[in-house]
């Protein structure tokens, strides 16, 4: 190996060292503390096996509710993230006035810490003086206890995600929409594609890439999303807003549960990696597709 070769090593070799210790090394504790007895506060490693697994989704009607939880809230996140930024990117693409002004007001949300953002939302929501019910009672509208609510809570905690998040698709989409070749958006206009044509069977298809990494990442956050629900409603009304990753805090930390909550982490990875990996195939054929 040449002195260069030594050089690249030295300053790769400390990033390789930090991401495997705090990234990978921690992934390999939680798994194997998952099949332990770590049900107590001190230390348990005796060998579990699967049962960790297996009370989970047999004896543990609390997971099974947060599953169906966070396959509900799913769609409706990613669906209405997805749509709204691809919508609010095509306005800015047109060339409106003022675009760094209205850029700077979609990702704002974004630079807006969870715990910050689910606050100001917990006071939207506040059914005594919150804005939202002042708005209501001014239009002479019945008002909501929207997180005191089974029926209202998840709904709430979904509008207040989507416009978290719509920002961030909004520039993945404006980057895509930004990528197209001008010539071929008039080649098409000329051709007799206008207005919904247009977008169907021209953008659309173009922003393919923009369109799989947002549903990807969209879909890791909804399975990940922990801060803003712990703040707005802690996963009640009765569970009715509780999610795994919520539910693996509680038992972990709260309940000192701690292989339980890793085995709930390790199902999270999971089902994380399963939405991941088809897309880093597919992001591969769609480069050389482009290429």
């Amino acid at each position: 190996m040449n002195k260069r070769s030594f050089e690249w090593i030295g300053f790769i070799l400390p990033s390789v060292i930090i991401v495997g210790t705090f990234v990978y090394a921690f992934i390999a504790w939680t798994v194997a503390v998952s099949f332990t007895n770590w049900n107590t506060l001190l230390p348990n490693w005796s060998f579990a096996g699967l049962s960790n697994y297996f009370s989970l989704f047999t004896n543990n009607l609390r997971f099974r509710m947060d599953l169906i939880n966070n396959f509900t809230f799913l769609p409706f996140f990613v669906l209405g993230s997805m749509v709204l930024g691809f919508f609010l990117a095509s306005l800015l693409n047109k060339g409106v006035k003022f675009e760094s002004f209205f850029r700077t007001v979609f990702l704002l949300p974004m630079a807006i810490s969870l715990v910050v953002s689910g606050t100001i939302w917990v006071w939207l929501y506040d059914p005594t003086n919150g804005a939202i019910d002042v708005l209501l009672k001014a239009i002479r509208l019945p008002t909501i206890n929207w997180l005191g609510s089974m029926s209202f809570a998840l709904p709430a905690i979904i509008i207040a995600t989507i416009w978290q998040y719509t920002g961030f698709t909004t520039s993945i989409y404006l980057a895509g929409l930004r990528g197209i070749p001008q010539e071929i958006i008039e080649a098409a206009k000329l051709d007799g594609a206008h207005g919904f044509r247009l977008y169907w069977n021209i953008i659309i298809p173009m922003v393919q890439s923009s369109t799989v990494t947002a549903f990807v990442l969209m879909v890791q956050l909804s399975l990940q999303m922990f801060d803003i629900i712990w703040v707005m409603t802690s996963g009640g009304p009765a569970f009715a807003t509780d999610m795994p990753a919520v539910y693996m805090f509680i038992a972990a930390f709260k309940q000192n549960f701690v292989a339980q909550g890793a085995a709930i982490a390790v199902i999270v990875f999971l089902l994380t990696l399963a939405v991941v990996i088809p897309y880093l195939f597919i992001a591969g054929k769609i480069t050389e597709e482009e290429s």
